[in-house]
């Protein structure tokens, strides 16, 4: 095969990718509009990426933010250290970006070093669900909306590091991946993309 040839089918390949990304936008889009009410008059240009760490009450259910979108309907993950989110600091809580379920709480946050917003534990029962990829990770959805937040690891922090009287909260359907006997065991990561949360201070 000569290197013309490869360099057209490599250009054949490129544009057929392209058409299949933004096929894939659209149908997110569409599906977004359909299932999820917003009343957001910005434009995803206008909704930068910094909407993720302070959202007003003013702002409902649904996206129309590419980077969401991508990561919610599309399964995308964000380039790691780029969340505000991932730096948040301050007490509260933190919801679904499309359905607005609490999922995590300021409680559970933690700094793992990996470079995406991360949590040892949920907010409370039944608000995550688990599906076992075809590589062997354990992918977490939104049990309300079944929006793709991230996945979930056995490498979060050790019981002997956390506040006992948190550990006596972790709710009953979060991922056990520790010996509650065993104080060097550890819970689980959960490794989740900020595009999919959004966060509400003291709440």
């Amino acid at each position: 095969m000569t290197r013309a040839s490869i360099s057209y089918i490599l250009l054949l390949w490129t544009i057929s990718f392209q058409v299949h990304l933004i096929n894939g936008f659209a149908t997110a889009a569409l599906h977004s509009r359909s299932t999820w009410t917003s009343t957001s008059t910005s434009t995803p240009l206008q909704q930068s990426r910094n909407d993720q760490a302070t959202d007003t009450k003013e702002q409902k259910l649904g996206t129309w933010n590419p980077l969401r979108l991508a990561v919610l309907k599309l399964k995308f993950t964000e380039l790691k250290y780029t969340s505000p989110l991932n730096y948040e600091k301050r007490p509260g809580t933190y919801t679904c970006a499309a359905c607005d379920s609490e999922l995590f709480t300021s409680v559970g946050k933690y700094d793992s070093g990996s470079g995406w917003p991360s949590f040892w534990k949920t907010a409370s029962k039944n608000r995550i669900v688990y599906k076992k990829e075809w590589d062997g990770r354990v992918e977490v959805q939104c049990a309300n909306c079944r929006g793709h937040l991230g996945h979930v690891f056995p490498d979060g922090p050790m019981r002997m590091d956390l506040p006992k009287e948190e550990l006596a909260k972790i709710p009953e359907d979060d991922l056990k991946t520790s010996t509650e006997s065993n104080p060097y065991t550890r819970l689980p990561r959960y490794c989740v993309n900020g595009a999919s949360l959004r966060f509400t201070e003291g709440k």
